[in-house]
């Protein structure tokens, strides 16, 4: 799950940030459940997952979050990694079943950081990174020959007004950490 980033556009620590009563970090927790032995927390501490550093290290968007939790994966023995960020409390349980079911690399086209990647990308995804070029998820998938799935919107949160469109959000304080 990737937790990172200043939330410069939220203002605030989005994570945090409630969604019904709940912190939508929570929200993509639950989501990831069903599906994944294992939960990485990308860019942040949390109580009851592991947490890992971006990789080869911080500031390099999702893709940092993705690298390290691919690594992380690997060292506990999986072949993928189920990814999505902390920030979309309405991920469809479908989509995420249709990725692990079909073991496929793929990545949403509507959210291209919910996706599923093969850990022996690790190296490459790191690679990648360590070299000038551009940053995003869609970007570097083409060049792993991952391919996007169609998949119906999916709402990222990125600002306050995103979190109220969704109804019963919650905005934490000013000044609480950013992520």
């Amino acid at each position: 799950m990737l937790a990172g980033g200043l939330s410069q556009r939220f203002g605030a620590d989005k994570a945090e940030a409630l969604y019904r009563g709940r912190p939508l970090i929570d929200w993509s927790i639950d989501a990831l459940t069903p599906y994944c032995e294992t939960i990485f927390v990308s860019g942040r501490r949390h109580r009851d997952h592991a947490s890992v550093l971006d990789r080869p290290h911080s500031g390099f968007g999702p893709l940092g979050g993705i690298a390290g939790a691919l690594f992380a994966a690997r060292e506990f023995g999986c072949r993928h990694l189920l990814s999505i960020p902390c920030d979309t409390p309405e991920v469809p349980a479908s989509l995420l079943r249709q990725f692990v079911e079909s073991e496929k690399p793929v990545y949403a086209a509507a959210c291209p950081v919910i996706g599923l990647w093969p850990v022996a990308l690790a190296e490459a995804l790191e690679q990648h990174l360590a070299e000038e070029g551009p940053r995003a998820v869609r970007h570097w998938a083409a060049i792993a020959g991952i391919d996007a799935v169609e998949s119906p919107p999916i709402l990222n949160v990125n600002t306050m007004a995103d979190l109220q469109q969704l109804g019963g959000g919650d905005i934490p304080a000013l000044g609480q950490g950013a992520s």
